[in-house]
């Protein structure tokens, strides 16, 4: 195992005590780290050390480089005195080696080990900073509220500047905290505090953070029968809300902007209509997306994948969704702006999984609390409680949780075993329909693609569960009638598809409505024209050179043209008539022409 998947597997009050090692350095003895934590730290670094992230060395314990690139400034401090110091000159050493009571002779990497030797016990460090001029101590308090970094000091060097007497010095009060290796230049003009002089400068009773207790859950034990059922139910639930989506997306294909996926406010108005929530609708389209139900392009469309999908049985549908689930590479739940798909979050997957074991068999309703458990015991797997949510809304939501715990198919999800047939029987689909006298339509269970087809054309869904209800009203009658629907053809596949009788209300309803359908009739027209000489519009109308204007007579004295008004003024002058325009108004409309000018 890695060093990352050792890290990725510890706990929140182990990576602290970890952080609160590096920020001292990174090489402690428990009794610093303790002191800095408020509490015993012993058991988190044999903890750490078990993993192989921390080593014993000279008497000290060592941290693994690979944890600083997880800290890369460990409770807000910057490198440790000894890591600065190496960019120093041996002349620039021997200064501050001399500044801190240490021998100044011997090699660079002498004066190096001593300079990091002295910074590395924390009672030297507290020693030096109750000794600093005041002046110094504001400024190096200041630095450590900036993070440690001081831009635009621009000091001249250690030994540079001590040549000068103190007659013609410029004096700063970063000098002294220079000359005794508390700051370090890390650019031409910027510096940097010592880590551990910046935890020695912050207030007498400052402790880093540690949260040893984990969070409190109210843990239960789960009854299988009840996990099942309920697992099971959110999988017919799941299955329908895409299918639902889909359906609506073969008919009306869900628009996409510019700068691609599909817009919050489409996003909105699917949820309404699905009755669910945005997030819902982001995970059903992710979902559909990686199991190649849909095509995103200019639009969100169904494919032919989608059409076999729909003749499975329900149990196979949701089992191809749980496997497209568990294989996203990005978390729908966190996205804000548009759904698109995304590429990047490779970790995810294994994060969704992860999220899975480490519920085990315990069951909780209390996701919130269960979120920040999961998160306290591995919080580099997961990046933040948030995430953590979101994996558990998206499992509830596929079914892949149940009564608060792993369902069936979550663990065969784990075990990478036949989810189909660890989800069980979800039934067979329905298919027929109650239809009642106050114009509503129930189905029992999940309709089939067929009897969603004929409802979604008829009539608006109100309510989708156990049962999903539909409803008839003069406006969707009409718009099925729009559709090339007539009454006898309604009638017959209402009464096919119904358990009882068509309700009278309902006959009425299709009759009043198939009745009233095209008594007035709407036809394009571009432009129109008008002529008291019915002769002559007659011989208009029947003029084969006119052709492309496809007249039509709407009365003696009115001819319909589907050309612009420009178009079919330059037509009949081209065929030899004479004819006059006019506004929308009935006034002539004069042409004057134009006069160019350079």
């Amino acid at each position: 195992m890695s060093p990352f998947d050792q890290l990725a597997g510890l706990d929140l009050p182990t990576l602290q005590v970890l952080e609160a090692a590096l920020a001292l350095g990174g090489l402690v003895t428990e009794a610093e780290v303790s002191a800095l934590v408020g509490a015993d730290a012993t058991p988190y670094l044999q903890r750490a050390a078990g993993a192989g992230l921390v080593t014993r060395l000279r008497g000290r314990l060592a941290v693994d480089g690979v944890v600083r690139e997880i800290f890369s400034r460990p409770l807000g401090v910057g490198p440790a005195a000894g890591q600065l110091a190496a960019a120093l000159s041996v002349d620039d050493l021997k200064v501050v080696a001399r500044n801190l009571g240490l021998p100044t002779k011997g090699r660079k990497t002498d004066l190096l080990a001593a300079v990091a030797e002295f910074f590395l016990d924390m009672d030297n460090v507290h020693a030096l900073v109750k000794r600093m001029p005041a002046a110094t101590r504001a400024a190096v308090v200041e630095a450590d509220r900036d993070g440690g970094q001081v831009r635009r000091y621009g000091g001249s060097g250690i030994a540079h500047r001590s040549r000068f007497t103190d007659r013609y010095r410029r004096v700063h009060p970063l000098d002294w905290a220079e000359e005794h290796g508390l700051v370090y230049r890390v650019t031409w003009e910027d510096y940097q505090l010592a880590g551990q002089v910046a935890l020695a400068v912050r207030e007498a009773d400052y402790r880093a953070p540690f949260q040893p207790q984990e969070p409190l859950v109210a843990w239960h034990t789960p009854e299988p029968a009840s996990v099942r059922r309920d697992a099971q139910a959110q999988g017919i639930a799941v299955v329908g809300l895409v299918s639902a989506l889909l359906d609506r997306a073969g008919r009306e294909p869900l628009a996409t902007v510019k700068a691609g996926g599909v817009g919050v406010r489409e996003l909105t108005r699917t949820a309404k209509t699905l009755g669910v929530t945005v997030p819902t609708v982001r995970l059903l389209l992710a979902v559909a997306h990686e199991a190649r139900l849909v095509d995103l392009d200019e639009r969100v469309v169904p494919t032919a994948a989608y059409d076999r999908w729909l003749k499975l049985g329900l149990h196979q549908r949701l089992a191809v969704m749980l496997k497209a689930w568990r294989d996203l590479d990005y978390l729908p739940s966190s996205q804000t702006g548009p759904w698109v798909p995304e590429h990047h979050q490779n970790w995810s997957a294994h994060a969704r999984m992860a999220v899975l074991r480490a519920w085990g068999d315990r069951a909780t309703t209390d996701l919130e609390h269960a979120a920040q458990w999961i998160w306290w015991w591995q919080p580099l797997t997961f990046g933040g409680t948030a995430t953590v949510r979101g994996l558990l809304d998206e499992a509830a939501t596929l079914g892949a949780l149940g009564a608060g715990t792993v369902s069936p198919a979550g663990q065969a999800l784990l075990a990478d075993a036949d989810i189909a047939k660890a989800v069980g029987d979800l039934g067979e689909v329905t298919r027929t329909v109650r239809l009642q006298a106050d114009l509503t339509a129930v189905v029992a269970g999940t309709p089939s693609p067929e009897l969603t087809e004929l409802l979604d054309a008829t009539a608006a869904m109100e309510s989708r569960g156990v049962a999903t209800t539909w409803r008839f009203s003069p406006a969707t009658v009409r718009g099925a009638y729009d559709a090339g629907w007539t009454e006898q053809r309604l009638s017959r596949a209402l009464r096919k598809v119904t358990d009882g009788e068509v309700p009278q209300p309902l006959v009425y309803l299709l009759a009043d409505v198939a009745r009233r359908h095209g008594s007035v009739r709407v036809a394009p027209v571009a432009s129109t024209l008008v002529s008291d000489d019915t002769t002559l519009l007659a011989q208009i109308c029947a003029d084969k050179r006119l052709g492309g204007l496809n007249l039509r007579l709407l009365a003696p004295t009115v001819l319909a043209s589907q050309a612009t008004t420009a178009d079919t003024m330059a037509a009949l002058r081209k065929a030899g008539y004479a004819p006059r325009q006019q506004n929308a108004d009935g006034r002539d409309v004069i042409e004057k022409t134009r006069r160019h000018r350079a």
